[in-house]
């Protein structure tokens, strides 16, 4: 990427400290970073987003991570054992030496060093691949005041770990040629972030793919399987544990995950729910009104509004009639005051209905069961605010500072967006010769990807994995674009 362009970028930012200056860049990332951090866990909100006595957020799915290991401490078992351990075991470290308030607090705390610690990382990939000075400072800067990650610091969710360990992989991947250390910890992080979220397993194809590739093409065969080992050992080892674990516990080979929903969605109706809202593509984010479940699920009960369905999903065994039938099934259902017994059998009613409804759709909209439908998620996925938990109130509430904040974030994460897949189109052009690109772009897709057009998952938080990728494409379309501009006005 090296041009006439880069000696006037690099004369701009001449008075930048290095990017081998370590100490400046990340002690700058953890300032700004403990900034947002800090007026996020002071914002008036509601008490039931944090545990008791501490700072760290509640989320929805905050008690399978934590729970699981309180477990462990009290009766020596790890359960409920829906969730790998990868986010558990840290807090089981912290949690030995600390009450369970003070380990939260040090939990979320160590999410917000290793994601500052990360910004620096990721300008360096950016430093390495494309060889060009600015290209590590935009991306440090844009991903460094970018809130689209920066607000899971505070959270008990996988992400911010999810991220900042992703990241370190690439780095140290990217690196491995230095050391053979640095493919150990490569495999390590990654390791690290399969357990964390196990959706990234097909990763450890794409980087061992990446190493062999890049032996072959200097020739170095045997060397190129050798770093494979070493970079596959840390999954070998504890993905090995793992299973041995599960094995004597369930006399199953289960290498990752037992189910897709948690244990008790899957005995529920909610499984049934969630497969029919995927057979064409609607959203089952049911906190959020508006979205597509809310029809069966109302969000709140303010809710005055029935939420639309596509008129396209019916079929010759439903309408909108038998829909309004499950809805008030489900209200059923949820009463606390019916008896047990006629609760299950009504449950089982539900999950028969909506299971034949999926069929149907699958057996006469076939190209709306695999195609449009994804396309459909997808749109929800990625294009929105950028700033849905930007806040703790609503847009209207907001005052006109907040509200400028508010819109220059939305401007941003639209930037990433619409650069990042150019970027990544573009690289995958013009540089498919370059292992190093290859690498960017095919890892940064699949995170994007996998979550919509795979599972038709459409919660925005599962994005933020991919969000760094699409800064390094976004830096590499900004520099790539002005530098085409330049030479053309010239």
């Amino acid at each position: 990427m090296k041009d006439n362009l880069s000696y006037r970028i690099e004369k701009l930012t001449a008075k930048f400290p290095s990017p081998s200056n370590w100490k400046f860049w990340v002690v700058l990332a953890l300032l700004i970073k403990a900034g947002i951090f800090t007026f996020k866990i002071m914002e008036p909100g509601p008490q039931e987003l944090h545990y008791p006595g501490t700072f760290a957020s509640f989320a929805g799915d905050s008690p399978s991570y934590i729970d699981p290991i309180e477990h462990l401490l009290a009766n020596g078992s790890y359960a409920d054992d829906y969730r790998m351990p990868g986010y558990g075991w840290i807090y089981y470290l912290i949690r030995l030496l600390f009450s369970q308030a003070a380990a939260l607090n040090v939990l979320v705390l160590l999410q917000l060093v290793l994601s500052a610690v990360s910004v620096y990382a990721l300008a360096l990939i950016a430093y390495c691949v494309f060889r060009h000075l600015s290209c590590f400072y935009l991306s440090f800067f844009i991903y460094l005041i970018s809130t689209y990650a920066s607000l899971f610091d505070f959270k008990l969710l996988t992400e911010s770990f999810c991220t900042s360990s992703i990241i370190f992989s690439t780095y140290f991947l990217l690196t491995g040629s230095e050391k053979k250390s640095k493919l150990f910890f490569s495999g390590l992080f990654l390791t690290w972030a399969i357990f964390l979220k196990p959706v990234l397993a097909p990763v450890l194809i794409i980087f061992s793919s990446y190493l062999f590739l890049k032996n072959k093409i200097d020739k170095r065969y045997f060397a190129g399987w050798g770093k494979v080992f070493i970079f596959v050992i840390p999954f070998i080892i504890l993905d090995g544990i793992w299973i041995i674990r599960n094995y004597k516990n369930y006399s199953k080979i289960l290498p990752l995950t037992k189910t897709v929903y948690y244990p008790s969605l899957e005995e529920s109706y909610m499984s049934s729910l969630f497969r029919f809202m995927n057979a064409f593509g609607g959203s089952i984010v049911y906190w959020e009104p508006g979205n597509d479940i809310t029809f069966f699920y109302p969000a709140s009960q303010a809710m005055k509004t029935e939420t639309t369905l596509p008129a396209t999903i019916y079929t010759s065994k439903f309408n909108l009639d038998s829909l309004r039938i499950i809805k008030n099934e489900i209200q059923e259902v949820e009463n606390e005051q019916l008896p047990a017994e006629k609760r299950e059998i009504l449950n089982q009613k539900i999950k028969y209905q909506l299971d034949s409804y999926t069929a149907s759709i699958k057996e006469e909209h076939p190209f709306l069961y695999h195609v449009s439908s994804r396309f459909r998620v997808a749109k929800k996925f990625f294009i929105h605010s950028g700033t849905y938990n930007l806040f703790n109130k609503a847009s209207f509430e907001l005052s006109s500072m907040e509200f400028l904040v508010k819109l220059f974030y939305s401007v941003l994460y639209l930037f990433v967006i619409l650069f990042g897949f150019t970027g990544n189109l573009f690289m995958l052009i013009k540089e498919f010769k370059k292992t190093d690109y290859c690498l960017l772009v095919i890892t940064g897709l699949y995170f994007a990807l996998v979550f919509p057009f795979a599972l038709k998952l459409d919660e925005y938080r599962y994005f933020v994995i991919a969000y760094p990728f699409f800064v390094l494409a976004s830096t590499y379309a900004m520099v790539k674009g002005y530098g085409f501009i330049f030479k053309k006005n010239k």
